[in-house]
Formats: C-alpha cells, structure tokens, sequence
C-alpha cells in the first residue's frame, strides 16, 4: 500500500502492513474500519491465517469489511476445513457481520464464494461475500455495507 491508495479507496488510513503473500492497509470510514489487501505471492492456508492474525486486531467488532485482490491471479483454493478455521478466528475476535468483495478474474473463484457463504450461514455470521472483477466494484459493495451499518447506529 502506499500513500496515494488514502485518496482513491475512499477512507482514512489507520495502518499498514505486510505479511508473507499479502500486503495490507486498514482504513477508517464512518465510523468503521475496512481492510484492504492485496495478494503479492502465493496463498494457502498458513499465510491466510498470518494474515488475519495481523488484521483483526485492527477490526472495529462486531463488523468486518474486506477487500482481497487478488487481481494478479494467485492461486486460491480452499478446503471446507479451511475455511471453518477461518471463520472460527472471526467469530473468536467477535465479529458477527462480515462483507468481503474479493477481486479476481478467476471464474473458479465463485465456488469458493459459495462455499465460505454457506459455512458463516452454518457458524452464525451474518454478511454477504461476494467476486468482483475489478476494484471500483469492490470499493463500492464495500462502501454501500458501511454506509447501510452507519445508518442504523443509533
């Protein structure tokens, strides 16, 4: 992430980081925080997991809101188990709403969508995930979520 991504994703930076196969930055918007990461290497279940041990601690619970772009095309494929693993850390750092958009071209991808989908319904997280081609896309299902939470604060 850099310095000129403050501007175009719409919200404030808070931090940044990088872990093995991602780069990160996580933004304020509203009065909520979003993640934005960008897959740099290869991803398995491993470097997922080191990646949401350095982006929860950011989250603002009980919301998560997530951009994964994965534009360049990394491989991506996950087990139901993983998944499950996932989910368990999410609902362990208090998050019960989560929207993901995650950027890929890879058509492959809307199975793993699906899936994760059916597995937060089963673990009791509400949201909605979703595969998105380009960044404007995610951007805006990520900014209409936020916008629809902030409406509902009392």
């Amino acid at each position: 992430m850099n310095a000129g991504d403050m501007d175009t994703l719409g919200g404030v930076l808070v931090t940044q980081g990088t872990v093995e196969s991602y780069d990160y930055g996580i933004y304020e918007r509203s009065g909520f925080r979003f993640s934005y990461t960008r897959v740099v290497g290869p991803i398995d279940l491993q470097t997922r997991i080191q990646l949401y041990r350095a982006i929860l601690p950011h989250t603002i619970a009980p919301n998560y809101f997530g951009i994964l772009d994965n534009s360049a095309g990394y491989e991506n494929d996950f087990s139901l188990d993983a998944i499950k693993l996932l989910d368990g850390m999410l609902v362990d750092h208090g998050i019960r709403t989560y929207f993901g958009a995650t950027i890929t071209k890879d058509q492959g991808y809307s199975k793993i969508v699906k899936l994760a989908q059916t597995n937060m319904d089963t673990v009791g997280l509400d949201g909605a995930l979703i595969r998105v081609r380009d960044r404007a896309a995610a951007l805006d299902f990520i900014h209409e979520k936020i916008a629809e939470a902030a409406a509902v604060l009392p």
